[in-house]
């Protein structure tokens, strides 16, 4: 019996896969794919993290760790080059085969990511007035509460049941979650 080729199912037309990357190497899987001219999408995300220290900052950090999407066509694309280039490990793959991307999933992440394939989760995710809250740090850790008004662009004012009344406490945006 003859061993089946990864794409031999598959129709002729470019479609997206899912990559496979090294541990913290999308960046240099990345570089490399579009040094052999393949057609990449890595979107990432901005994001607010708590560093102990530095209280938070704002980073860029992969939208999907260790996965990004490569345009492929069969018969076309080198598809024997993809594995040795440095930082991928390989296609993802089910029953042998790499699995399809729906095209409308790529077009619906690009729509939401601006011109550096970055989607600003901070904005997403802004505090607004009325809006729920927990407490994710400080005294009143793990309280729940609704935003009463903006202070300043780091500070806002939260109305929290504290000894089984409402009070309004003045707290930092980074000390917050939404709820």
């Amino acid at each position: 019996m003859r061993p089946v080729p990864y794409f031999e199912e598959c129709n002729t037309m470019a479609q997206w896969y899912v990559m496979y990357t090294k541990p913290r190497q999308e960046a240099v899987a990345l570089e490399n794919l579009q040094r052999q001219n393949y057609n990449v999408f890595f979107p990432q995300a901005r994001v607010q993290k708590r560093k102990t220290g530095q209280g938070t900052v704002q980073v860029v950090e992969p939208l999907f760790p260790r996965y990004m999407f490569i345009h492929l066509e069969v018969g076309v694309s080198d598809f024997s080059k993809l594995r040795s280039t440095k930082g991928c490990v390989d296609l993802v793959k089910f029953g042998g085969k790499p699995s399809v991307v729906p095209v409308e999933l790529i077009e619906l992440i690009q729509r939401q990511v601006d011109s550096d394939s970055v989607i600003d989760l901070l904005k997403l995710n802004a505090l607004e007035i009325g809006g729920e809250v927990r407490v994710a740090e400080g005294p009143f850790e793990g309280m729940m509460g609704k935003i009463a008004a903006q202070k300043s662009d780091q500070r806002v004012i939260v109305l929290l049941n504290v000894l089984g009344a409402e009070r309004s406490v003045e707290l930092a945006r980074s000390q917050l979650d939404k709820a």
